[in-house]
């Protein structure tokens, strides 16, 4: 059989077909949840053409073990693998830095899950795909609503001064017992200073009207956000 008969052979056709469009929905599943839910820059269509993509390079490997591998050795998870490891720019550019937290990673990792399930299509592993995808979608609604639920968030306060603020606010920060995860000190053209304060997740009540209030008694603070 020639090469382009091979190409347009009806059998081969129709499972190109099949598992291109089912790259297409399951991709497609986890995107409308990112976008229309979470409304994350990797939404609906960037996580079908991931899955898409990825289903492409496994068929191209079939194709060429099918098409040359009587004529050379072909390993058809080589380029497959390179999808796994490469799909990963794409997931860097979900991650977000907000000032000292971090958001994205969420969906960067389900950008990555995706590709895998695109890999699963184009080798015709339709039971773990549809299963991985059914897992990852329930992750993603619902453990959302449980980590909420348990989850104490924590605090950041941003404030912005023009003096060197740093001692009386550790000072101040230690008489109400808060403990501080992060810090992140900044500063602007004018040459005012915002220093940004990450507290520690606990279970403790803080009044937070009553800390801004003795944030701003401090000399040379000019705004206090929590």
């Amino acid at each position: 059989m020639q090469l382009w008969d091979f190409q347009f052979n009806f059998g081969f056709l129709g499972i190109v077909i099949i598992r291109l469009l089912v790259a297409c929905i399951l991709g497609g599943i986890i995107g409308f949840e990112r976008e229309y839910t979470r409304h994350t820059p990797a939404g609906f269509r960037t996580h079908i053409l991931v899955s898409l993509g990825a289903c492409l390079i496994m068929l191209i490997s079939l194709f060429t073990l099918e098409a040359y591998g009587d004529k050379i050795d072909v390993d058809v998870t080589r380029i497959g693998a390179q999808v796994v490891s490469g799909i990963g720019f794409l997931g860097a550019g979900a991650i977000i830095r907000h000032g000292v937290s971090v958001r994205g990673l969420t969906t960067a990792a389900s950008v990555w899950a995706v590709a895998c399930i695109g890999l699963a299509c184009g080798i015709g592993f339709y039971v773990g795909a549809v299963i991985s995808t059914l897992l990852i979608w329930l992750v993603l609604m619902y453990l959302k609503i449980v980590k909420t639920k348990f989850h104490i968030k924590s605090k950041i306060i941003q404030i912005e001064a023009d003096t060197d603020i740093m001692v009386p606010l550790n000072e101040l920060f230690q008489d109400l017992k808060l403990d501080i995860k992060s810090i992140e000190v900044l500063k602007d053209n004018s040459g005012n200073k915002k220093i940004l304060c990450q507290l520690e997740r606990t279970g403790r009540v803080i009044d937070y009207a009553m800390l801004s209030s003795k944030i701003m008694e401090l000399e040379g603070v000019l705004k206090v956000t929590i």
